[in-house]
């Protein structure tokens, strides 16, 4: 289990990272072999059907989504815990709310994310 500590500093440090507009810091706490589901990769990678496999794809679609959103800003609505899962719930640059559900091996690394938009 993870317990609301460790699923907050997991997710300031992702949320620092990604407001610092800094990809590299993102995937520090990525598996070589993380798997990521995005609506937003199925646009950005066609034939990816949103499914990003491997540190390297993952850090090269994070680059190219950074330098098509200047503006890009993530502010923080929650932080939810599973079983060895967090999922951060944040309100995107265009105010559109997403969820990035963190699964974490027991060494701390993230194996797999799940990403998903509302309104």
């Amino acid at each position: 289990m993870i317990d609301r500590a460790q699923a907050i500093k997991v997710a300031q440090e992702w949320l620092d990272a990604w407001n610092a507009h800094d990809p590299e810091r993102v995937v520090a706490h990525f598996a070589d072999d993380v798997v990521v589901h995005s609506p937003v990769a199925g646009q950005l990678r066609p034939g990816s059907d949103g499914v990003l496999r491997g540190k390297d794809e993952v850090l090269s679609y994070y680059r190219d989504g950074l330098a098509a959103s200047e503006g890009l800003q993530f502010a923080l609505v929650e932080v939810c815990t599973g079983v060895g899962d967090v999922t951060i719930v944040y309100r995107n640059h265009r105010d559109i709310l997403v969820t990035e559900a963190l699964t974490l091996r027991d060494d701390g690394l993230v194996s797999e994310v799940r990403v998903s938009y509302g309104v």
